[in-house]
């Protein structure tokens, strides 16, 4: 059974304490098919243990409760709350429909599994920056100048927005952050906006 849990500094800590819950729970978004990577990438270790554990001890330090994202056919843990995809959506916008779907009344703190350099500080700025008058709070990557959907706090509020969005066959969520009313902050780190995709990938992290 995996036992989660989260080591961070004091004063993080304490900041935490005062954010932690105010209607929000954290998904790790576990369901895609990691073809391109050729292996589970919910499985991969760059922090000590699997990343859909690592990624779910950091939420829970901040969520009131976690959940991990998954199709019907993958095998999750009881212990990491697994949430099933619901609806008939390809990609990740069917993991942020379906935890809306479970939990509605809340705001979610959504990460997607194969970004290795998100830390407990990354979701503490971006918590701090929350803006709840806006259907979302997001990162602005200054590379690619373009939102980050999957390291996002959506909010209530955005839910039905999500799904009339979907029913017109949009299946991006980048695209909804960038023709909605959403707030964009710079992240502390860039890098921890990066994603891992390739074995390549996997490569150069190991030679760094």
């Amino acid at each position: 059974m995996v036992t989660p849990t989260l080591t961070i500094d004091t004063s993080l800590a304490e900041n935490i304490n005062a954010l932690k819950g105010k209607h929000l729970c954290g998904l790790v978004l576990t369901g895609g098919f990691s073809r391109r990577m050729g292996t589970d990438k919910s499985l991969l270790t760059y922090n000590g243990k699997p990343q859909r554990e690592y990624l779910f001890d950091i939420l829970r330090g901040f969520c009131g409760l976690v959940f991990t994202s998954c199709r019907s056919d993958q095998q999750v843990p009881a212990a990491l709350n697994p949430l099933q995809d619901r609806f008939h959506v390809p990609g990740p916008l069917n993991g942020i429909l379906s935890a809306f779907a479970r939990k509605p009344d809340s705001g979610w703190l959504i990460v997607a599994v194969d970004m290795p350099f998100v830390t407990a500080e990354t979701l503490n700025h971006l918590i701090s920056n929350r803006d709840e008058n806006k259907m979302a709070t997001c990162f602005f990557n200054p590379e690619t100048r373009q939102p980050e959907p999957l390291l996002t706090l959506w909010e209530v509020h955005a839910f039905p927005a999500l799904l009339k969005f979907a029913d017109r066959g949009n299946l991006s969520p980048r695209e909804f952050l960038k023709t909605h009313p959403v707030k964009m902050i710079d992240p502390p780190d860039t890098k921890a906006l990066v994603n891992f995709n390739y074995p390549d990938d996997l490569q150069r992290l190991q030679k760094d």
